[in-house]
């Protein structure tokens, strides 16, 4: 496994635990998606293997070693990133220049460069704009240079939290293309994500969380086809024949 937790437990200041004695496994070279009700501690798990918040108990496993309390810096070592669901760019910066600071721990320039001219290769739409700065994007363009400056640090598992979120439709459908590409990179991905429907179909497997426990977790296919859990989570009554 590329990834384990072990009954991992956390919340937030003096409060209640947000998950609770949670275990998940992740696999090497697959997709994620983690889905479930608003309030479920979906954010939270991603918060939780990024750094950002530290376990309160139990263990977080990355190739065999514990990476639980680490801060974010240290695990951007190991090859973990979150792409986060609040906006996290250098708005007055420009294209080029926000994605080089994703090449920030590495300290040859030179290899920085040749990472950002892939990036431009992948990314015509940012090559074209890589003067501009960030915050003159639009939404699903800012989107996209979350994603290619992630990419800058060569992760070998990546966490994106609501990658469509507050996007039109025709940009959400462009991110999500991007997001099916990372695959065949050998990037292992995690995803929240609201449009639940969309972050199935680009995923092998599913958790299913609520109240900070995994309730279900199979085949991203299968979720999405169980009726119980289409009622449940998707708000979609299962068709009565």
């Amino acid at each position: 496994m590329l990834l384990e937790l072990d009954n991992v437990s956390a919340g937030y200041g003096g409060g209640p635990d947000i998950v609770d004695e949670l275990s998940l496994e992740v696999e090497e070279g697959r997709t994620y998606c983690m889905i479930g009700p608003n309030g479920a501690g979906k954010s939270t798990v991603l918060k939780l293997i990024g750094g950002i918040l530290a376990p309160r108990s139990g263990s977080i496993g990355f190739h065999g070693h514990e990476v639980g309390g680490l801060r974010p810096d240290q695990l951007l070592q190991r090859g973990i990133c979150l792409v986060p669901q609040d906006p996290s760019l250098f708005t007055k910066m420009s294209v080029r220049k926000n994605l080089m600071m994703g090449a920030y721990l590495e300290s040859d320039r030179s290899v920085a460069r040749d990472r950002l001219d892939e990036i431009f290769s992948m990314f015509p739409i940012l090559a074209d704009k890589e003067r501009q700065p960030a915050g003159t994007l639009s939404g699903g363009q800012q989107q996209i240079l979350l994603l290619a400056r992630a990419l800058m640090i060569r992760p070998a598992f990546m966490m994106i939290d609501e990658p469509s979120l507050g996007l039109a439709p025709q940009a959400a459908d462009q991110v999500f293309e991007i997001i099916a590409e990372l695959k065949s990179l050998g990037i292992t991905l995690l995803l929240v994500e609201q449009s639940v429907e969309r972050g199935l179909a680009v995923s092998d497997w599913a958790f299913v969380l609520d109240l900070g426990q995994k309730r279900f977790e199979g085949p991203s296919d299968q979720i999405l086809a169980d009726p119980r859990i289409r009622e449940l989570y998707m708000g979609k009554a299962p068709t009565v024949e």
